[in-house]
This record gives C-alpha cells, structure tokens and sequence, in this order.
C-alpha cells in the first residue's frame, strides 16, 4: 500500500461495470479507487471481500425490494496494521439493466489510526457508504479524514434494534446469561488464541439480520478490552458459514448451520433460531470476568474504567498474554480488590498474589503499576495483621511474600523480617514443627533474607536459643555426611562470624560432625577429609576481620573431636592400604597433638602412624617398628602382609620384607616365611627370581661372608619343595641364574646339583677319586693287552695272528630298504621306499608313516601321514630246501668292540668290560667260549660252521679238515651271536679275505662270502661245500634263515632322488639306502 498519507482514509469501489481498472472489459472489478492504495493491496486484500449472496429466504420468494436486502458489513485488520472497513449490497439490475449486480464500499484506515476502534468503534459501525455507482464520478475516489457516519435519521429506523438497551436486546434474540457468557468466550477466545472461529445464527428475519447484528456487536464491542478489540473481525451477514481469513465472527442466515457439518463441527456456533450452543465450553464459577462483565451488562460503560485499567496493566508485555481471556480474569480481580473487594482475595490468596507478582516483576513494574503494587502490599498489611494475632500461616503465601523481597528489600525488608519471625515463633507455639522447619528452609532459599533473618534472630538472646539452635541442629541432622556437615557449619560461620564466639553453636557442630562420622563406612578416610577441609578453611577470611575460620576454637574442636572418635572406634583389620596412605596427617609429628590418650587410643595411634610411614614411603626401615610392642607388631605385620600379597612387585619387595622382621632393633628377618608368602602369593616364579636378585643387594640378605645362611637354606628349600625344574629352563638361568652374584650364584649351584640325577651328583662329589680310579685301570688294561699281545706274538697262546686286520661287520637288524621310482596310471613317476624283514614280527610292528629322509649334500625333508602297503604273511616252510641258503656259508657274527671307552676317563659300562675280558681267548681251533674242545670233523655235514670274534682282521674262515688244531682261532672277544659264514669256494693263495672294515655300515661290511681263488685260508686245499640236505650257516643248533622274506612298501607321493648312502630315521631308529640289487642279493646289513 502507497502511504501517500499515512493518517488519510482510502476508499474503494466493486461492481460490474463495462471495465474496471484492472480489466478492459465487462465485469466485477475495481471501478474507482484512492491515490494511496496500489494494486497489490487491492487484489490481495480487498478483493477477497468483495462480493455477496443474496439470502435464500428472500430468493426463494422472489423479493424485488431492494431494502429488504440486507447488507453485508465486515470490518477486519490485514497483518500491515490497516484496518479495513467495508459494505456489500445487493442491486436488482447493473448498468445493462438486465442482470442483477453488487455494490461493495470499502474505507482502508491507516495503522497509525488502529487505535480509533478501542474508543470510537460506534463510528465504525454507524459509518454510511456508496449506495451505486455512477460513471461521472470518475475512477479517482478522494481520501478522506474521517468515517462518513449515517444521520441521526438513518440511525433510528422504525423498529430498529440499535436503540433497545443492551438487556432488552439479548433478551429479544434469545441470550441469556449462559448463552451470553458463552457467545463472549467465544469471541474472546477466537480473538485472543486463532484456532476457531465463531458462527451466529439470529432467530431473525432475512431483512433484519444485518440490523441485529451490529447491534449485538455494539454490545459485545463494549465487553471486549482494548486489546481484542485492536483485533477483532467479523461480517454482519453471510449466505452460508464460510472459514476467512482475518475474520472471527460471521452472522448467517438462519437456517444455514446445518447440524453434523464437517466445516464447522470442530467451530463456536450458536444456532440461535433451534437453540444449538456449544457444549461445556464455559466452566461456571471460574470465569471471574465473563462474571464481572454480567453483572455490569445493564450499565456497560462502568467497564470503559476497567478496560483502561487492564491496559495500562498489560502496557509492555507479551502480545500474546495481552490477548489472553486468562488475563483478564486475573485484572479484573485485582480491579475489584482495589475497589474494596477484599472478599475475592480471602477465597483466591495465593492466585491473587501469584498473579500480582507475574505483573510485578518485570524490569522496571513496581512503578509502572503501581496501583498492583499497592494492592500486594495491602494484602502483606492484612496478613501481617493476622500474624500477630498468633494465626499460623500458609506457607505458599509466606513464599509469595519472600519472592517479593528479591523485588523490593529496602523498606519492605525489615517488616517481612519481623513477619517471618512472629511465622516461625507461631509455629514452635503450637507444636508445628514441620512447618517451622519448612519456613526456615524457605528463608535460607534466599541467601539476602537469610542473612537479614538470622542476623537478627541472633541479636534476640533468649529468642535466638529458641528459633535458631532447633534449626541448626535438625539442619545438620538432615545432612547426607560429615562432608556436608563441615560444609554448613562453615557456610553460617562466614555468614555470620558471631557464631564462633557461641558456646551452643560450637557443641552442636562437634555432635554433628561425631555422629556423622559414626556412620561413615570409611571412617580414616572421613577423618582425614575433615582435618584437610578445615585446613582448607584458611582461604576464605572472615568479612571484616583478618582471621579465618580455620584460626577459630571451633576449627581446633572438630579437628580434634574426629580424631578422638578415630582413635576410638578405630577397627584396624578393615582398614586398606588405600585409606592408610591417602590419610597424610597421619605423617605428621602432631598428628595426634592436644589430645589426652588412653592406653587404647595411644596404642592406635601409633599402629596408624607406623602403617603410615611403612606404606606411605618409599623405602622404609624396620626403624618404623621402634615403637610397636611385640603384639602391636604382630598385627601391624599380619595386616600388611594380607595388603601386599595382591602387589607382588619389585618395587613392593622392601615392604615385603618388613612384614617378616622379627626384631625392629637387629632387623632379623623370617626367611622360610617370606618364601613361603612369595610362593603362595607370587603370579608367577619369575617374581620369586627377581626377589632373589634383588634380595643380593639388601642388607637383611647378604652378611659380610655372604648370603645370611638361613636364607641360604631357605632358598634350597624352595627349589626343593615348590620348583625342581628351575634349572632345566635356558630362559630362565639367561635372565635370572645367570646373574646372580656370587654369593647368590654358589647358592644357585648348590640348588642345581641338589636337584640333578645321583650319577650327577656322585660324579661331582667324587670327581677326583673316580678320575685317578679310572687312570690307574686304563693303565693297568693297557698294561695286560700289551703283555698278551707280546705272549701271542711269540706263539705262546696260540698261532701267529694275520698281519691284517679287518674291521667287523655291523650288527643284522634284519631289515633292508631301497627306493624305486613307480610310474602310474596316468603316467606319473612317484618315489617309494621298499623295506625288506626277515622276520615276520619285526615287519608287523614296523610303521613307517611319519619318517626323515637325509641325503648328502640335500637338506633333511620330513614326512608325515604316509601311505604305505605290507606283505607281513608268513610263508610256507614246508617248501623251502635248506640249500636256499647262502650257498657260501654265512657268517653269523656281531661287531667285537674292545671292551672299553676312553671318554674322559670314565667307565661307561662295567657289563662291556667283563665280556671283553671272558671272550678273549681261544683254543684248539674252537670258538671262544663257545665251542671249547669241539673238533671240526673234515667232510662232516653236521659240524656247525663257526669263527670267533668280531674283528674282522682276526677271523678265519672255518674248513672241514680233520685235523683238530686246523680250527679258526677266536681271538679279540667272542660274542654269542657272532660268527662269519664259512666260504664253499677254494681259496689258493691261502690268505683270509673279507670285506669288511670295523665299526662301518659299507654294503659288503661284514660280507664274506666271496670266492677266495687263492684259497689261503685253507691251507689243506679243500673244498668245504655244504651237502645237500644239510643247514648251513647254523650256530650252536640255530637255523639263521638269511632270505629277507617280508616287504614294506611307502609311497612319498613325490618323485625324489634318494642315493644309496642315504639315511632314513623312524624315531631313534635309522636306516641306510642300498641299491635294489644289494637288496635282493640278501646280503646287506643296515644299522639302526
């Protein structure tokens, strides 16, 4: 809108003209228009209202009156502020004089002239417009000053309803009391809140419903206040009810608010014609302005006073309170009162001041609205009164009254004071003691009338006994601990400092504090905690004094009282280390200082000060036992032991110790104890060895000639008890044995050979003897060897030995094993070990699944979960011919070891020794002590076939000859099973031939049968064949079947190149690679 002059009113006029000035053509438009209003006003604002409906009673009976016709007057306020005035009437023919047409009038006010409906709204009512539009008057409307209003002639129409009395008028459309206390909460509630809207039926007919209308209006015009009345829209006719914006209220045709419409079912509507209002919207007896406006309705301009009232009261508040019914209803109580009314106030107390005091306290209020702030304090003066009259007071009302203080003190301070105390006296008087105490909460809720109430409570002498030492003792009563007491007391100490000189005020702090403390699960820890507040107490000074709290008797009496309840009541076995070394008074030389003690509490303090320094330092002596009696000690001991047993640590070992002293003056220490505790207590035995360590360079360890021996023997008792395997682990003699002093490190030794084998321990004990033993029998077998040696050599035992020696062939396990290369099915080669048995047991029990494989110049390979194939069924013997044998005779012996070792001078087996000592004889060609006078029968058969010794350079083959002394000496020990396979082949050159050398695993070691052409060894020639039919091979009536009969297959599931050489390990066993065709000539031997 164009504020071409922002107090001139604006006009505008809407029918159907040949053009308009919005359009070129026939129809409703704008025809004429002020200056000051621009298009976009027009047609948003103002077009929306422009229009109307004639009503359907007059319609339906084809009406051509065009007074009877009525007007459609609406008046509302556009969200700029302008209020907008308006009428639209009917008009039987438009300038073609054919058609019907309309005519509406608008007047736009200024928002600067909003206020001109609080007090001249029967301007806006009675205002006259346009009757028809004529083309002379142009398109240009003037502005105007003022509201054109009708004559006084226009105003009283014959039977019009504007000049009855407001009485006679709602009586005449049906509103009683009820009914208009409802229409009025309607509007003022779709006024002041927005959510509904208000429809009205008359109980008129079609042509008066405008006339009644703005009569009603003018009335409820007059019961609105200002603020609504800045606000309020409506229409004075409309065909059917329908939602506008800017509207509140609308009057209908009767007859267009049908029940059960969704449109307006959730609406105000007053269907005056059938009696229709809404339901329980107006809750009776609590309405106190709909009341006072009723009972004003016969003389409706006593409430311009009110309205002025409440708008000044309301002057700078929220615009929404402003609108409020709720407002109204508390203002026009409070205008009431002050008319006198003080029987509203004695049924509303604590509403009336409350609602006083929202007005009230706002910045700046208590001059603003003075005439509430009279009316409170009228209402203080009343219940002053009644007080000292000795009635007990409400406490809701004493709380209105302390709210008050915090707006105004200085002359309402002192005689709200003086009320409170006549409040709380009142209240002892009668035994309301609860209400006292809730009073003198309420007071301290404020801590300025708090200060000003005891204040002067404490001036009143006996009055102070009485008033104020209930309250601080229940005060210190309802605190959750000691903390919280220390807490009160000195809060009311600063506050005021006169309290410090009061006798009463000081016992009941001590009896506070000592029976909080009772109760404390902590009891040392509360302690400690008051000592060091009332240290603390020295940052604050007191006001208006150089001194603190902390200087005052009464700091020196709680101090004091909860150390005498500590020392009383102290139970020493619940205490933590925690406790004990967070208390640091405890380190003090006065801890205890000023306190008269008993044995009791003596005895305590000093176990508190000793498990003070034991804990609280970081090395401690057993200086801080000095002054324990033994008892004293024992439970000192027994309570740190039971602490430290969960902190294992190096840096606890110290204190470990302490708890094992047995004399504080020499500092003797309970050794076995305290390994005994590390092993029970200790996480693991690295702790005990690093105690150990450190126990080396502490004093109550180590003496000057060592390790104390009873710590010594304490140690040997623990490795002996508790850790046999200590030694057994290289970790731990690295990190632990290893460094040891030596002190530690003779006692570590000694341990070691404790827990080592007796062969060990023997050895090492007797070293000496068993060396100078073991010297002097070597010596003596070198001796003995030598001489019969020389005595063989000389002929004296026996034929010359051969020149030769040759080394035995090593011990049959019975088994043989080659690897060959397998192709399969599908073309693949994968290496198999084949292991050859003699005897069916032996290949039964064998299992190669999990084997080593170690090939020279190759790294071991591993395999595990093989598959393998066994042929372990025996065959039938029945078949076989004792010619399957070797025909060569086989040697049937074992490797012949000398008797001895020479490694570090000490006999290994004395079993070894005695056998080479018995086997090393022979005669008359018989096997060492085995076949003695035997004679070998020539072409015999049945003569068993033997040759002593496993020397191979000393055995002979055995010959049929006739000649007793031709036998095969047995020289250089016999053993049971040894003996070499008599050769069938002649032997020309008459030399001994073998091809074997002494103590290695060669294919033909041990092998003699071999073809000697020479037939040197048998020096008669002859030729010593085994018969047909005949055993060969046997020793002492034992079948030696030499065919490896019995297979093993394992698959590797790989192709590898396994040489001959190489060795194969089944756990301890091993086993040498030979070729598959000295496996199947039978006579190759492999050693485990």
């Amino acid at each position: 809108m164009r504020q071409a002059s922002p107090t001139m009113i604006q006009q505008q006029l809407y029918t159907r003209e040949r053009s308009g000035i919005f359009r070129g053509t026939e129809g409703f438009d704008t025809v004429a228009v002020s200056d000051g209003l621009d298009a976009v006003f027009i047609k948003k604002q103002l077009h929306p209202f422009c229009g109307y409906d004639a009503p359907a009673e007059l319609a339906s009976r084809g009406e051509k009156e065009i007074s009877s016709y009525p007007p459609a007057i609406h008046l509302f306020h556009t969200e700029g502020g302008e209020t907008v005035l308006g009428r639209s009437i009917y008009q039987p023919v438009d300038f073609t004089g054919l058609r019907s047409a309309f005519l509406t009038h608008n007047y736009v006010i200024p928002s600067a002239r909003l206020d001109e409906i609080v007090t001249h709204y029967g301007n806006y009512l009675n205002a006259d417009y346009a009757e028809k539009y004529y083309t002379e008057i142009g398109r240009q409307l003037p502005e105007l000053d003022d509201i054109p209003q009708k004559s006084q002639n226009q105003q009283h129409v014959q039977n019009s309803p504007t000049g009855l009395t407001a009485e006679k008028l709602l009586k005449e459309i049906k509103l009683d009391e009820k009914s208009f206390k409802q229409l009025l909460f309607a509007v003022m509630t779709a006024v002041g809140e927005g959510r509904k809207k208000v429809y009205v039926a008359l109980d008129v007919p079609a042509e008066q419903i405008s006339q009644y209308s703005v009569a009603l209006l003018k009335v409820l015009f007059a019961c609105l206040p200002f603020e609504l009345r800045r606000r309020f829209g409506f229409i004075t006719y409309a065909k059917e009810p329908q939602s506008r914006k800017f509207i509140h209220l609308q009057f209908v045709e009767r007859g267009s608010l049908r029940p059960n419409d969704r449109e307006i079912e959730k609406e105000y509507v007053f269907d005056l014609a059938s009696g229709r209002l809404p339901q329980d919207e107006v809750d009776e007896g609590k309405q106190p302005y709909l009341d006072f406006v009723w009972n004003a309705i016969g003389e409706l301009g006593v409430l311009e006073n009110f309205h002025r009232f409440a708008d000044e009261m309301l002057s700078g508040m929220d615009p929404q309170r402003r609108a409020l019914l709720s407002s109204y209803h508390e203002l026009c109580v409070f205008y009431q009162i002050e008319s006198e009314r003080w029987d509203l106030y004695e049924k509303h107390k604590i509403t009336v001041l409350r609602g006083l005091l929202s007005y009230l306290e706002p910045h700046g209020a208590l001059d603003s609205r003075i005439r509430l702030n009279d009316i409170f304090l009228a209402a203080f003066d009343r219940e002053f009164d009644s007080i000292k009259q000795g009635s007990i007071v409400e406490l809701a009302i004493v709380e209105c009254f302390r709210d008050y203080y915090r707006l105004e003190s200085r002359s309402y301070g002192p005689k709200l004071v003086n009320y409170l105390i006549h409040a709380v006296n009142n209240s002892l008087t009668e035994g309301r003691t609860e209400l006292a105490y809730s009073l003198y909460a309420l007071i301290e809720s404020q801590s300025e009338l708090s200060k000003a109430f005891f204040g002067t409570v404490l001036k009143l002498g006996e009055l102070s006994n009485r008033l104020f030492d209930p309250y601080i003792q229940n005060k210190l009563a309802e605190t959750q601990g000691s903390k919280e007491v220390l807490n009160v007391v000195h809060s009311w100490a600063i506050a005021h400092p006169g309290l410090l000189q009061s006798a009463s005020f000081k016992e009941i702090a001590v009896a506070g504090l000592t029976d909080k403390l009772r109760k404390e699960q902590r009891l040392l820890s509360s302690v400690h905690m008051t000592v060091d507040s009332i240290r603390k107490w020295a940052r604050t000074p007191l006001p208006d004094s150089g001194m603190t709290v902390a200087d005052s008797e009464l700091a020196e009496l709680l101090s004091l009282s909860a150390k005498r309840l500590l020392l009383d009541e102290l139970e020493l076995d619940k205490l933590t280390q925690d406790q004990v070394t967070t208390a640091a008074f405890l380190g003090e030389a006065d801890a205890f200082a000023g306190l008269q003690l008993d044995s009791k509490q003596r005895s305590h303090a000093e176990m508190l000060r000793t498990l003070y320094e034991w804990f609280a330092q970081r090395e401690p002596t057993e200086d801080v036992f000095r002054l324990l009696s033994s008892e004293e000690l024992d439970r000192i001991q027994k309570l740190g032991r039971k602490w430290l047993q969960s902190s294992i640590e190096v840096e606890q070992f110290g204190k470990i110790v302490l708890a094992f002293c047995q004399d504080s003056a020499v500092g003797i220490i309970d050794y076995n104890q305290v390994m005994d505790y590390l092993q029970r207590h200790a996480k693991d035995k690295e702790k005990i060895y690093e105690f150990m360590l450190w126990s080396q360079g502490n004093s109550y360890f180590v003496h000057a000639r060592g390790l104390a021996p009873g710590y010594s023997a304490a140690i040997l008792a623990y490795f002996k008890k508790h850790d046999k395997d200590a030694f057994k682990s290289r970790d731990y003699r690295t990190r632990y044995f290893d460094k040891a002093g030596a002190p530690l490190a003779k006692v570590f030794a000694d341990a070691r050979l404790t827990l080592s084998s007796p062969l060990k321990r023997f050895l090492v004990q007797n070293g000496k003897k068993v060396r100078m033993t073991t010297l002097i029998v070597a010596l003596g077998l070198v001796v003995a060897v030598g001489f019969l040696f020389i005595l063989q050599q000389q002929g004296m035992l026996g034929a010359k030995a051969p020149v030769e020696a040759t080394p035995p062939p090593t011990q049959d396990s019975g088994v043989l094993v080659y690897a060959e290369n397998v192709k399969g099915s599908d073309g693949t080669e994968t290496t198999s070990l084949v292991f050859l048995f003699k005897g069916e047991e032996q290949c039964k029990v064998f299992d190669p699944s999990n084997l080593m494989i170690e090939s020279q110049g190759q790294s071991a390979q591993q395999f595990k979960n093989l598959k393998y194939d066994s042929n372990c069924v025996v065959a039938d013997a029945g078949t076989e011919d004792s010619e399957a044998t070797d025909p060569g005779g086989e040697v049937d012996g074992t490797d012949g070891k000398d008797g001895t070792e020479g490694i570090d001078g000490t006999i290994k087996d004395t079993e070894e020794i005695d056998k080479a000592k018995g086997n090393n004889t022979g005669e008359n060609g018989a096997a060492s002590g085995k076949e003695t006078g035997k004679e070998d029968t020539a072409q015999s058969g049945s003569q068993k076939t033997k040759t002593g010794g496993n020397d191979a350079s000393n055995a002979t083959n055995s010959t049929n000859s006739t000649n007793p002394t031709n036998g095969t000496k047995g020289t250089n020990g016999t053993s049971e099973d040894s003996g070499n396979n008599g050769s069938n082949g002649k032997n020309p050159a008459d030399a001994t031939t073998t091809n074997a050398t002494n103590g290695t695993n060669l294919p033909d070691a041990g092998n003699s049968n071999v073809t000697d052409p020479a037939d040197a060894s048998n020096p008669n020639g002859l030729d010593d064949t085994s018969k047909p039919g005949e055993t060969a091979g046997t020793d002492d009536g034992e079948t030696k079947d030499s065919a490896y009969t019995f297979r093993i297959v394992v698959s590797l599931g790989m192709k590898l190149d396994i040489s001959a050489g190489s060795v194969i390990k089944l756990g301890e066993q091993q086993y040498t690679v030979i070729t598959r065709e000295e496996a199947e000539s039978g006579s190759n031997l492999v050693s485990p």
